[in-house]
């Protein structure tokens, strides 16, 4: 995992993004830096999830509340549980250039007896606790193994409402309130838009490492 970025991912991100605006294929375009600058998975992977056509990120930042006491909020969940379960394992978490904070892990165990995970679901029901929402909605992928279990963990063991669907990601953008997720789709096509894992690693998790990606592509 990157604690790290070398000079050359950051001038990989920098021609990546240059190559995006100017309206070059996102496959391509990701296919040709990491060959000129050598990335590693873990470095290519970085392009991928944080880095965007300047338009595409901006759209993300227009739609981004950042108070949610009293609105309704439906959660991505097993995207923002374990975006938390990283920080926790003590992962390097990036702040990407539409502002929202992700991982760069390439599998995760949903096992919510494992520590990690356990404490991480512990946070967002902190969260949603201190937030002040007036409802909020964790929404699990049904052909997750164990899913309906995590769903029924959700509500016994922590209060939280919790469902599954088949498509959770459908399932979150046909919902009426304010959508938490770091997958760049959901969040380019949901209307409002708030960043729960951010949240839970700024104001409960402290000593995060978190990398800011976007201000480092400023500079």
């Amino acid at each position: 995992m990157l604690s790290k970025m070398r000079r050359e991912v950051l001038e990989a991100a920098r021609d990546y993004k240059y190559l995006l605006n100017r309206g070059f294929p996102q496959k391509a375009s990701l296919d040709f830096v990491s060959a000129n600058y050598k990335l590693a998975p873990t470095e290519r992977s970085l392009l991928l999830r944080c880095v965007h056509r300047d338009e595409d990120s901006e759209a993300v930042r227009g739609k981004t509340v950042h108070q949610v006491r009293g609105l309704g909020l439906v959660i991505d969940g097993y995207n923002v549980i374990l975006t938390a379960a990283s920080a926790v394992e003590g992962l390097t978490l990036f702040l990407c250039d539409d502002g929202f904070v992700r991982d760069l892990r390439s599998s995760y165990t949903k096992n919510f007896e494992s520590p990690s995970v356990n404490k991480a679901v512990s946070y967002v029901a902190r969260a949603i606790s201190e937030l002040g929402v007036e409802d909020a909605l964790v929404v699990l992928d049904k052909n997750v193994s164990w899913s309906a279990r995590h769903a029924e963990l959700l509500r016994s063991r922590y209060g939280i409402k919790a469902a599954t669907a088949v498509r959770a990601d459908i399932a979150v953008l046909g919902s009426s309130g304010v959508v938490s997720s770091s997958d760049f789709v959901v969040l380019t096509r949901s209307k409002r838009v708030f960043d729960l894992a951010q949240f839970i690693v700024r104001s409960l998790m402290p000593g995060a490492e978190v990398i800011d990606l976007q201000h480092l592509l400023r500079a």
